[in-house]
């Protein structure tokens, strides 16, 4: 670092380029997003605050400043979840910078303790069984691009993976002997190996040897784009979003938005549906907490009924329903009286 910085910029670079990614081992993607929430807290100082960023230091970094940058956030659009996503990045970082400076702990603990505003939850976005089915056979697999993109369509929903995963999937990562399985990298670097479907193994078979993917190039990526690179997310948003126009064209019940952590969610519901223990879903989607997993659980309401209607004849008596009341009439009356 150069002597003249401040220590706040140190105190990024440090935390940017050695906790984040030797310390924490995240991801390159999440190391961005981080990144993100501090450019925008640096624009905040300087467009709104007028402030020299060359003299901005860590006894500056105040906990009334850091609510009135999350209250320009929420003044310029952004929604309540984002805006406490971005407060989760600055706690982080002051609690990072509290180990070294020492003499800035007593107000960075206070900006530690910045509480989060009360979200809506929101409703879980997903396909039921015969729409998931109707997308990923929209593609017409006697074309290349139809079946790259039904094997893409197939595997997000087959491993549960984010998008990213299926982004960054190498030739290596597939195995597809007697016992098929994906390896995929999650958050934090993390790695799981899921098993797929015999399905999805011949179609993962038809699509390596009709693209003539050979296995002994085995860092190559396994989805490439049209320009021989690294397949993006946004790349299989525009995969995802052309299938899903063209059944609400002749299906207009079909939801009109289809994002590809909907797949995700879809193969989450439909595990719970099928009721596989909660712990085995939890270590398929590679949630480090079950609490995290628990949110399909509560979801779905077709096993609540189905757990409800199970358990209602064990306590209440079919004959308690067979009264009818409207020939009671004392009960009529009692009940008129209240207006």
């Amino acid at each position: 670092m150069k002597k003249s910085s401040t220590d706040f910029s140190q105190y990024v670079g440090s935390f940017l380029t050695e906790f984040l990614p030797h310390h924490r081992n995240y991801s390159k993607n999440t190391i961005l997003s981080y990144k993100d929430t501090l450019k925008l807290f640096v624009r905040f100082l300087i467009n709104e605050r007028d402030v020299n960023i060359n003299q901005f230091t860590m006894k500056d970094f105040t906990k009334d400043l850091i609510i009135e940058f999350l209250e320009h956030l929420r003044s310029t659009g952004c929604s309540c979840s984002t805006a406490n996503q971005r407060l989760a990045v600055l706690k982080s970082f002051a609690n990072y910078c509290q180990t070294d400076s020492i003499e800035n702990m007593p107000h960075l603990q206070e900006v530690m303790h910045i509480k989060s505003k009360k979200t809506v939850i929101k409703e879980i976005g997903y396909l039921d069984e015969n729409q998931m089915k109707m997308l990923i056979n929209e593609p017409d697999i006697n074309r290349l691009s139809g079946l790259k993109h039904k094997t893409i369509l197939c595997l997000l929903y087959d491993t549960g993976a984010r998008v990213q995963e299926i982004c960054d999937l190498k030739v290596r990562d597939i195995f597809l002997e007697s016992h098929p399985t994906v390896k995929l990298r999650g958050k934090g670097n993390k790695t799981r190996i899921v098993p797929i479907s015999n399905a999805m193994k011949a179609l993962l078979n038809q699509y390596t040897d009709k693209f003539q993917i050979n296995t002994r190039r085995a860092d190559r990526y396994l989805f490439l784009n049209k320009d021989n690179n690294q397949l993006s997310r946004d790349g299989i948003k525009y995969i995802i979003d052309k299938y899903t126009s063209s059944i609400v064209k002749r299906e207009s019940s079909f939801p009109k938005k289809v994002t590809p952590h909907m797949f995700r969610h879809s193969k989450s519901m439909h595990m719970v549906a099928a009721e596989i223990p909660i712990v085995y879903i939890r270590d398929f989607l590679g949630h480090e907490s079950i609490c995290t997993t628990m949110v399909y659980a509560k979801a779905d309401t077709r096993l609540k009924e189905k757990a409800i209607n199970k358990l209602a004849p064990k306590i209440i008596k079919d004959e308690e329903f067979k009264h009818d009341w409207t020939n009671d009439q004392n009960l009529l009356d009692f009940l008129n009286k209240f207006k």
